[in-house]
């Protein structure tokens, strides 16, 4: 009988583990798509800074040919 308990502790840790394991992967999982997500944020705002910063320095360009004029 003693075997039986021992068998039935090691299979309850282990799914126990599991259940855990499972757990911190769907936890995981979820800070990915989150950080994911904040890259793809940041990305588009950085283009569009990129697109602002391009449209000012064409404009000081312009105005800087027009002074030299």
């Amino acid at each position: 009988m003693e075997t039986m308990d021992i068998l039935e502790n090691k299979i309850k840790e282990a799914l126990s583990k599991k259940t855990k394991l499972e757990a911190d992967h769907r936890y995981l999982s979820d800070e990915v798509l989150k950080l994911r997500e904040s890259i793809e944020k940041l990305e588009k705002e950085r283009d569009d800074m990129k697109l602002k910063l391009d449209r000012v320095i064409e404009k000081v360009e312009i105005y800087l040919s027009r002074s030299e004029a």
